[in-house]
């Protein structure tokens, strides 16, 4: 949905726009103001993607107001009764200019063009955002590296104990519970000599694909830090999976990193009880 905010000092007009906007199914008003100085103290704070201003308005003008509140991510349409503010408004990049009365199909027609553009500065902002590590949980079990590679672990075993960290991101793990959850039918012993064994094919590992990560240990345990920008879609769907109220943009957000179960292509015993709770809520819960 378009996250919209409306300024319009004339309430007739103001209000028939939000009642416009608020009943069509490809907005979510976010913000009316009928004051352009407070519609300039609040605009920042509202990650709004459209701008529907008047022109013509007193103390501050949409032109100006426009001016100093515009971002790369933020559309303006302006609204005004006089046609030859028209240049001027394309002069400061709005996307549309609406002359008055505005009207219900005025309002729909430009909601088709507001979401190509929204949908093309997304796809423009991860393109230009320099390359990072990412790791996918969810479907097929995949990390790459900054240069797209994808990583090579030495052994099963040294790709499960990663995916054990990632799960517990930031946990410090003793290892004993390790040397349990990914060896339960060895004894003891043999268990934790896998332990070091595989901590250390993991660290080699991360070395050799340049990867942004690091395993410290603390006391009897261990943690995998993050040293650097990488993108997990577990710690995002998690993330989003433990608010309330999450807006349609979240939702669809969810939606659009969901590739599958977790771990869907791997046999982890101890991430049963995890994929089954994240199955309830894609499968069952949530219809996006």
């Amino acid at each position: 949905m378009l996250r919209t905010v409306i300024v319009e000092d004339e309430l007739l007009s103001l209000n028939m726009m939000k009642r416009y906007i608020g009943e069509h199914p490809k907005y979510e008003l976010v913000g009316a103001y009928s004051d352009p100085l407070e519609a300039l103290r609040d605009i920042p704070g509202l990650e709004a993607d459209v701008l529907f201003i008047d022109i013509g308005m007193p103390g501050l003008n949409g032109l100006q107001l426009a001016e100093q509140v515009k971002n790369e991510f933020m559309q303006i349409v302006f609204t005004t009764a006089y046609r030859e503010y028209a240049v001027e408004a394309f002069r400061v990049e709005a996307v549309d200019y609406l002359l008055k009365p505005i009207t219900r199909k005025s309002i729909d027609t430009v909601a088709s063009k507001l979401e190509k553009i929204k949908k093309l500065l997304a796809i423009q902002s991860i393109e230009s955002r320099a390359p990072v590590m990412k790791v996918q949980c969810f479907g097929s079990f995949q990390t790459t590296n900054k240069a797209g590679e994808i990583v090579k672990w030495p052994t099963k075993k040294t790709e499960e104990m990663f995916a054990y960290f990632i799960v517990k991101e930031g946990q410090i793990v003793n290892k004993w519970i390790i040397a349990d959850m990914l060896w339960p039918e060895m004894d003891s012993s043999r268990a934790i000599h896998n332990v070091y064994n595989t901590i250390y094919r993991m660290k080699k590992t991360f070395e050799k694909f340049s990867l942004p990560l690091s395993i410290r240990v603390i006391n009897e345990g261990y943690v995998l830090e993050v040293e650097g920008e990488a993108e997990v879609d577990f710690y995002k769907i998690r993330g989003l999976s433990a608010q309330t109220d999450l807006t349609a943009d979240q939702l669809q957000l969810m939606h659009n990193l969901y590739a599958g179960p977790l771990f869907n292509d791997k046999d982890y015993a101890w991430s049963i009880h995890l994929k089954e709770s994240f199955d309830v809520l894609f499968l069952n819960d949530w219809d996006p």
